[in-house]
């Protein structure tokens, strides 16, 4: 089992270089071009967590990783967690669509 201290370190790690990369890279970016960036990226999230993702195999599924990926929606992204969750318990079982007899 994992040592829950160090657990809450590596998170705490994690969110402080989050907070110190993300501020960095946009004081790259030419002034009127962070707020045009931040948008696409807050529309982008906005849309992936809206949009159910499309079947295996359709037309839309690399659009759709895409808007996903630019709206950093992937890890432990909320519609992303609740995937993981329902597909660790395993298949739905069938409503039963059997009428009963008198």
């Amino acid at each position: 089992m994992t040592d829950p201290k160090k657990t809450v370190a590596v998170n705490a790690a994690k969110i402080g270089g989050i907070t110190a990369v993300v501020p960095l890279l946009f004081s790259a970016i030419p002034e009127p071009w962070s707020t045009v960036v931040a948008s696409v990226i807050i529309v982008c999230g906005g849309i992936a967590a809206a949009v159910p993702a499309p079947p295996v195999g359709s037309k839309w599924t690399l659009p759709y990783k895409l808007v996903s990926l630019i709206g950093i929606n992937f890890g432990w992204a909320a519609n992303h967690l609740g995937a993981r969750v329902n597909a660790s318990q395993g298949a739905i079982a069938p409503a039963n669509t059997s009428t009963p007899k008198n």
